[in-house]
């Protein structure tokens, strides 16, 4: 769990998207999240992911860059354009609902100008636990208390 002195939110409040086509990858990053205390939900494809940012109240995401079919990039591009027909039952925990914090990941150190544009970290794969803490981290300080 998160100590009260890295950030005063309540994980457990804070839900996270994880996209990623590959499982142990997904898994991963699942355990951490969860064992930090966040509510996780996960995507095994870009159209199940943007189909989730559309309908459930998600604070952030962590998206693997290249997923078939649709990537983690074209998921956020969409997101971002619209149109939105309905929202979720409850209003996600950030400032804008058209904007949300994420966090990309690739083994592709070359898309990485492209995910800073669109997101907030971009983490190269393999996923260092390290890395990934701050990256949450920062993220959790875009959210609003």
């Amino acid at each position: 769990r998160f100590a009260p002195s890295m950030d005063h939110r309540d994980p457990s409040r804070i839900s996270c998207l994880i996209g990623d086509d590959d499982d142990a990858v997904r898994g991963a990053v699942v355990e951490l999240l969860d064992a930090w205390g966040f509510r996780v939900v996960t995507a095994t494809s870009g159209a199940s992911a943007l189909r989730i940012l559309l309908c459930e109240p998600v604070d952030f995401t962590i998206l693997d860059v290249e997923m078939p079919g649709m990537t983690g990039l074209e998921v956020i591009e969409r997101y971002l354009a619209g149109p939105w027909i309905a929202g979720p039952a409850r209003p996600p925990r950030r400032a804008s609902a058209r904007r949300i914090p994420t966090i990309f990941m690739s083994g592709n150190p070359d898309m990485r100008p492209r995910a800073e544009g669109l997101g907030s970290k971009f983490l190269g794969k393999p996923i260092e636990v390290l890395r990934m803490r701050s990256a949450v981290d920062e993220v959790l300080s875009q959210l609003t208390p």
